[in-house]
């Protein structure tokens, strides 16, 4: 019995010792993987170049749209690859790389009518350096399509969400629809809370006009105002700090041109400008009676409202021009489609271009 429990013992020790050594491991192990991790990400943050990491699922490589292969562009979406992009220098060649890569020609959206659902946060900072017009409007415009696009769709949704309200068969509607209601109201000054009258301002600004205007104001994006603030539209504003002071302000004025985290942010300023100022009440009841003649809205035609937007009398004639020796209109009724793989949104965060899916 006394040699049984002797034995017992040591069998329990040697148990014990292999545990402890163990637990030791793995404490080990998982000390050495944090230290590899912080290395990595470390190497990383240090690389001054475009780093493009592919997760392959099929096929790495497609070819290019061109405008003569097929318009069907509806790609096989289980081909798809998550791509992560990061820089500490954003330049204008790397943008180029980008639309080169996921096959974003101005030819083909004229063409197709479809825009490929690429993001970026702000202009490089060298994009007043291009010396071609023709390139400097290419991507100009293929820069700010997707954002003007994305955001009339935005504005889209909430109109049909107002006319679903609006066409409800219920006596009331809930207490949730209510209060979204109410801010539709707040967010488009609407004081009367007639639904109609919502719904005049609660429409698209064409996409021709919304990329005329941004090109008058920015200087086809070079202007120092979009390089510092992302001020596409030259939109004033008077609260102090609120943007930046034009160098030939006169003295006796205090506005300020607004400045804007991102471009998209001062796409979606520009559009609610348009939509809720009073100054641009014309400009809604003429596209208005597009609407109510179930007719397509005329871009030309609608820009003749738009001469209070500048103090240049010859305004909307500027726009016109621009809108006709660009064909802009061929973008009117573009829309996004999807790419064969999840595009990346371009962000500009602590001087450092990141991809997000």
């Amino acid at each position: 019995m006394k040699f049984f429990l002797i034995k017992l013992k040591i069998n329990n020790n040697t148990i014990y010792r292999a545990g402890y050594t163990f637990y030791a491991l793995t404490i080990l192990s998982m000390f050495v993987a944090i230290i590899i991790s912080i290395n990595t990400k470390i190497n990383i943050s240090n690389n001054n170049y475009v780093n493009i990491e592919i997760d392959q699922k099929e096929e790495l490589n497609r070819k290019p749209i061109t405008k003569n292969s097929s318009k069907n562009i509806n790609y096989n979406l289980n081909n798809e690859l998550n791509s992560k992009i990061e820089a500490i220098n954003f330049s204008t060649s790397d943008l180029k790389n980008i639309f080169e890569n996921h096959a974003y020609v101005i030819d083909n959206v004229r063409d197709q009518k479809q825009v490929p659902d690429i993001t970026i946060t702000k202009f490089p900072k060298d994009f007043n350096l291009i010396i071609s017009t023709e390139d400097k409007k290419s991507l100009f415009i293929k820069s700010l399509l997707p954002l003007i696009i994305k955001e009339n769709n935005k504005i889209t949704y909430i109109n049909r969400n107002i006319k679903k309200i609006q066409n409800s068969k219920f006596e009331y509607i809930s207490k949730s629809d209510a209060l979204w209601l109410k801010r539709q109201y707040m967010n488009y000054k609407v004081e009367s809370h007639n639904i109609s009258d919502l719904l005049i301002k609660v429409d698209v600004i064409p996409v021709s006009i919304a990329l005329a205007q941004a090109a008058i104001e920015s200087g086809w994006g070079t202007s120092r105002f979009v390089i510092e603030g992302n001020a596409l539209f030259g939109q004033w504003s008077w609260f102090k700090g609120s943007g930046i002071v034009p160098e030939k302000r006169d003295s006796e004025k205090t506005y300020e041109i607004k400045s804007f985290d991102n471009l998209g942010d001062s796409v979606a300023s520009y559009m609610k400008n348009l939509n809720s100022n009073i100054n641009y009440e014309e400009f809604r009841m003429a596209r208005n009676s597009f609407r109510i003649n179930k007719s397509s809205i005329n871009s030309i035609k609608l820009i003749e409202f738009l001469s209070n937007y500048a103090e240049n009398t010859e305004y909307s004639k500027i726009l016109k021009k621009i809108i006709i020796k660009n064909n802009l209109k061929d973008f009117d009724h573009a829309t996004i489609y999807r790419l064969p793989y999840e595009v990346a949104n371009l962000i500009l965060l602590n001087s450092k271009l990141v991809t997000k899916p």
